[in-house]
């Protein structure tokens, strides 16, 4: 029996490059039908509610570390122990944070989870458009995400 993955995408439409992850994941899973799906965890406890009961879950976020370009993927696996993991969050507690949680309460929790976050530029600004450098590296991102989860056997 196939492991049940969940793919999903985190991000704020009206807040300019933070809608990558959103923006990737939507186009990712029309391409990978077998994933399911999630485009409203706007994140922290909304993520622990979509992973529960899957196998393996699969994120998509924005991030913006001054150290890559634009559209670089960065690939995280995450292990069980997510203690040592510090993302700052916006929105209150954070994912990783809202994870944790539930590995500690002893919640039916995916046995791989794969963060991928997408260098930005600009995740602050209110707007409905990713800024012009990141736009311009969607396809690429689309097309690298989905050939790594393809032969990780999404």
């Amino acid at each position: 029996m196939a492991a049940r993955t969940i793919l999903i995408g985190l991000g704020n439409p009206i807040m300019s490059d933070d809608a990558i992850g959103l923006v990737v994941a939507q186009e990712v899973l029309r391409r990978l039908p077998a994933l399911d799906g999630d485009l409203s965890a706007s994140g922290g406890f909304d993520v622990l509610d979509c992973v529960l009961g899957y196998d393996r879950a699969v994120i998509i976020d924005s991030m913006m570390t001054g150290k890559f370009p634009p559209g670089t993927v960065r690939r995280v696996d995450v292990e069980p122990e997510l203690t040592t993991l510090r993302v700052v969050d916006s929105h209150g507690i954070n994912f990783l944070k809202a994870l944790e949680v539930g590995r500690v309460t002893g919640a039916d929790m995916p046995d791989e989870i794969l963060i991928y976050g997408i260098e930005v530029t600009d995740p602050m600004t209110i707007g409905d458009k990713l800024t012009e450098g990141l736009a311009a590296k969607v396809d690429d991102i689309i097309e690298e995400i989905t050939r790594d989860l393809e032969g990780g056997e999404a």
